[in-house]
């Protein structure tokens, strides 16, 4: 079984009680494991604008530092990256606000949004998988 595989009952528990409760009702190691999963089921859905137009993009700085927790720096360099695209490198967190700015951003933005997009790609998500289920195994209580 691949590294999704395992983790996917655990993101089965987690969606729907970010849903009913917030973020917060989740412990640090949960929300690692829901931003990152989160972030890249969004990217390879649709790149970094399907990551901003959806709810997770309202959690794009925690992600960045969920990145950092779990010891994947060049993806947390990405999406920072695609952060400093909006003005003051400020993501709104109401979601009509964030598809505002964000279709209002300059065509330059929206370019190095799909270069993000691209590296992304390249690094994939099978070895950060592979690195999010060996944190969680590591953490889980």
């Amino acid at each position: 079984m691949e590294a999704w595989q395992y983790l996917q009952p655990v993101m089965d528990t987690l969606v729907p009680k970010v849903a009913k409760h917030g973020l917060g009702s989740l412990s640090p190691s949960e929300q690692v494991v829901y931003l990152v999963w989160s972030y890249s089921g969004a990217v390879n859905n649709g790149g970094h604008a399907s990551f901003f137009y959806n709810s997770y993009g309202q959690f794009a700085a925690e992600t960045v530092s969920a990145f950092r927790e779990l010891g994947a720096p060049e993806y947390a360099q990405v999406l920072n990256r695609a952060i400093e695209q909006f003005p003051h490198s400020a993501v709104p967190h109401d979601i009509d606000k964030r598809n505002t700015v964000f279709n209002d951003l300059p065509s330059c933005a929206h370019q190095v949004m799909e270069k993000c997009d691209g590296q992304f790609y390249a690094l994939g998500d099978e070895r950060l998988f592979a690195q999010l289920l060996s944190f969680w195994r590591g953490r889980a209580a």
